[in-house]
């Protein structure tokens, strides 16, 4: 077993879990725990990355170059989240982990996620390194709590997520989408949505609010359980290894995302 990394600054600290597919495990603010603890299954808590691709692979099949690749089936009849939120990553430093992509991924690559922690900001990023030509694309997955309980037992209100999205992306009978883009519906939601008026915002009334940024053009935002609420930046939509142009890195050519979590006090 793989030691857990320990980040803090000022009244922050944070888990990093390797063994758990390299995810954040634990988030706290002043005491008071801002992500979903373990859950149903590997992909409902923490925060943790998508790679090589992001959401649902529609029926686990990919063609690049004309040629098909059949990739496992875990969110049926699709493959869902990529390939490294159920394996061990590698402790590179403090806050920095990496993960070989290997089979059933038909080629050889490197995935590196950095986290870093200051007293008013969370820094994330994810590079993909390849020496082969390959389709790609990242996000993260952070499962934030509806309700954040402080170190005296106080249980905070709701969340409310404070957020502008122009267009989402309609959904196929399969959910996945279609190539569609239309008005958002009315929540709740499990959807990716472009063009974003401002960040997310999830903000606990009276407490804390959190504002969520990434250059990622693509965002997932879904709040239909109640274990918690999902904002997830991602550099490409649900299916994108399958649409034409796909993100591709190579020699030379990696991949780079990031994102930013930055707060605020509403109480003080």
């Amino acid at each position: 077993m793989t030691e857990l990394i320990h980040l803090a600054a000022g009244e922050c600290t944070a888990v990093l879990d390797p063994d758990q597919g390299g995810r954040l495990a634990s988030f706290t603010i002043a005491g008071h725990e801002l992500l979903v603890p373990h859950g149903a299954d590997i992909f409902h808590w923490g925060s943790f990355v998508l790679a090589p691709w992001v959401g649902r692979l529609r029926n686990g099949l990919l063609t690049f170059d004309g040629e098909e690749h059949r990739l496992p089936i875990n969110g049926a009849p699709h493959a869902l989240h990529g390939l490294v939120t159920d394996r061990a990553w590698r402790v590179e430093g403090d806050g920095r982990l990496s993960i070989d992509l290997a089979p059933p991924w038909p080629w050889p690559g490197r995935v590196i996620q950095t986290a870093t922690l200051h007293p008013d900001r969370f820094e994330f990023a994810i590079e993909v390194h390849s020496e082969q030509r390959m389709p790609v694309d990242v996000g993260w997955h952070p499962w934030f709590n509806r309700h954040l309980v402080g170190p005296d037992g106080t249980r905070s209100a709701e969340v409310e997520l404070d957020v502008a999205p122009a267009l989402m992306y309609a959904d196929a009978a399969d959910r996945v989408p279609d190539g569609r883009l239309v008005p958002p519906v009315p929540r709740p939601w499990d959807y990716c949505f472009v063009d974003l008026a401002a960040p997310p915002v999830l903000r606990w009334p009276g407490l804390l609010e959190l504002e969520v940024r990434s250059e990622c053009p693509y965002w997932v935002l879904y709040d239909m359980e109640e274990e918690g609420v999902c904002v997830e930046p991602w550099t490409g939509p649900p299916n994108s290894l399958n649409l034409p142009n796909p993100t591709t890195v190579g020699p030379g050519r990696p991949l780079r995302a990031t994102m930013t979590w930055a707060w605020r006090w509403l109480s003080r």
